[in-house]
């Protein structure tokens, strides 16, 4: 059981990084960092990073606009036996990180 949902979490954020990167304006960089299904691949959170920070609202407004798409676009595209509800989400983890400098040598 396990194995299938690491599947269905693979094929969906695949899926899902090339939609958003198909449908984005490019007025921000949307990226699919990870997706998470429940136990009974009922339901799928999409977590995505946003940058800049200020753009995410209207980020994930688009995102929710899109929903639908996105929805027949896996239908289209993914092979899988219940298609879960999905959502999509500001992933917590990513928020607020700094690139440091590679030291030299």
């Amino acid at each position: 059981m396990a194995r299938d949902i690491k599947k269905t979490e693979s094929a969906l954020l695949h899926a899902a990084a090339q939609f958003v990167s198909r449908e984005s304006n490019r007025t921000s960089l949307i990226t699919v960092t990870r997706v998470q299904v429940d136990d009974r691949t009922l339901h799928a959170h999409i977590y995505v990073s946003i940058y800049p920070e200020s753009q995410a609202k209207t980020a994930l407004e688009f995102l929710k606009r899109v929903q639908p798409d996105f929805r027949d676009y896996i239908k289209k595209n993914v092979r899988m036996h219940m298609l879960p509800m999905m959502q999509f989400l500001q992933d917590p983890n990513i928020g607020g990180l700094t690139v440091e400098e590679v030291p030299k040598g």
